[in-house]
């Protein structure tokens, strides 16, 4: 009863944030719960160099995929949640589905042509793994962001963060009982899992629209050029995190070796935990900062965002102490070859930190029609990143990745921050 009169006195929009966030908080807890027993499956069965290999294809696949999205999944969520009626969704969806397929032909097409170039340096004997997961992850990430726009949290939660794992892992197990613990399984299994998870997912939109994707062909080639010039601020933010990573893994393999980025991306894994909370509500808060700004409903805009942002600090500060407390202990249930990383956990959940601190300002500032000053800020800090990477990793090895990954997230969140205050005259967690 006391709860029911305390939702009763909340406006619609902190009821969705509530009920939307819990329900993207116990989803992605399960998701990266999958994710860590993912992760122990592996390093326990096959140890940290194998791992380093896994890691490696998957933040491949990740910043490949986003390239052939080339942020149409964001701009689907802008511009659905904005006027999420069933015409224009389905429009939308069938433009955006459109581009994927047309940038993923060409970008699996450029990586097999080059197999035997340039790219067989950076993603090794695993080319043809990724070159036949790209287009059904990519349908499911824009098909996820469908959800997301209609604010049916449940359904993205799973497909974002669920699905892939868990029967990533089923995969192994049985791989496991009948290869001999050959050391492609971890990333023959994860490519198979996206191809299902991608083929689940069109069955709410491509499958029913088919006949009209391919009968109106014309149609959506007049628009693949708008949508991608539309879409691309979007990607840029999108991507950008995975372009960092995947770069200081580049460095981190070729300075340190394989096994040393395993460690590495083991600590960022445990990490991911301090965001969580974050993450979750950031689900439901980007259509709702979309709706509050089209309709210009500015005092809804930023009473949400500050309620965000300080509850993070609450949330995250516990968990924070936590992990940098028992870091080494964590770091170990990976394995002897891991224990190594405690200190550098501890870097790297500082960092993290400072990102739940900030509250959600990337995702506002996007759904605030100031996506391309999004993209300005992530160039910057990315390559602030990588030049950091790797001058810190020849000097101080894989600390220097921690401290360069603690640098780039004070310095984005905190010049976002800057941005929030310029534009909108408040910060995320002020007054």
């Amino acid at each position: 009863m006391i709860i029911k009169k305390f939702l009763d006195k909340l406006g619609p929009d902190s009821k969705d944030l509530i009920r939307g966030s819990g329900i993207a908080f116990g989803i992605r807890i399960f998701g990266i719960i999958a994710l860590y027993l993912l992760t122990l499956l592996v390093t326990n069965n096959f140890g940290a160099t194998v791992y380093g290999d896994f890691s490696y294809y998957i933040l491949s696949l990740k910043l490949i995929t986003l390239i052939v999205i080339g942020g149409v999944d964001v701009w689907l969520l802008r511009y659905v949640s904005e006027n999420p009626t069933e015409s224009i969704s389905n429009k939308l969806n069938l433009q955006g589905s459109f581009n994927i397929l047309v940038n993923g032909s060409l970008v699996v097409a450029f990586i097999i042509l080059l197999n035997h170039f340039s790219l067989v340096t950076l993603f090794e004997e695993h080319i043809y793994y990724l070159a036949i997961a790209i287009i059904p992850f990519a349908l499911l990430k824009i098909n996820s962001h469908s959800y997301r726009a209609h604010k049916k949290i449940l359904a993205f939660s799973i497909l974002e963060y669920l699905l892939v794992p868990v029967i990533c892992m089923l995969l192994i197990f049985y791989l496991l009982h009948t290869q001999n613990q050959n050391t492609n399984i971890p990333i023959l299994a994860f490519s198979i899992a996206t191809i299902a998870a991608g083929i689940i997912s069109t069955f709410k939109w491509q499958l029913p629209n088919l006949g009209t994707l391919l009968s109106d062909f014309r149609k959506w080639s007049r628009g693949y050029e708008k949508t991608n010039k539309m879409a691309f601020p979007f990607l840029i933010a999108g991507s950008i995190f995975y372009i960092s990573e995947w770069t200081v893994s580049v460095i981190l393999k070729y300075f340190e070796g394989t096994d040393v980025f395993g460690i590495f991306d083991s600590a960022l894994k445990i990490g991911l935990f301090l965001v969580l909370p974050l993450t979750a509500t950031s689900v439901i808060a980007a259509p709702i900062f979309s709706q509050n700004f089209g309709q210009k409903d500015f005092n809804k805009l930023k009473s949400n965002l500050q309620l965000i942002s300080r509850s993070m600090f609450f949330i995250t500060l516990p968990m924070v102490l936590m992990v940098i407390f028992f870091s080494d202990f964590l770091m170990g249930l990976y394995g002897s070859d891991f224990e190594e990383g405690g200190n550098v956990l501890k870097i790297i959940a500082l960092g993290f930190f400072f990102n739940a601190l900030s509250g959600p300002v990337a995702v506002f500032l996007q759904m605030t029609e100031n996506q391309s000053l999004v993209q300005n800020v992530f160039i910057v800090g990315t390559l602030l990143n990588i030049c950091l990477t790797y001058l810190l990793v020849q000097f101080h090895g894989i600390y220097g990745a921690a401290i360069s990954n603690l640098i780039f997230q004070i310095f984005v969140n905190g010049i976002l921050l800057y941005y929030v205050y310029k534009k909108f005259g408040y910060l995320s967690f002020g007054k």
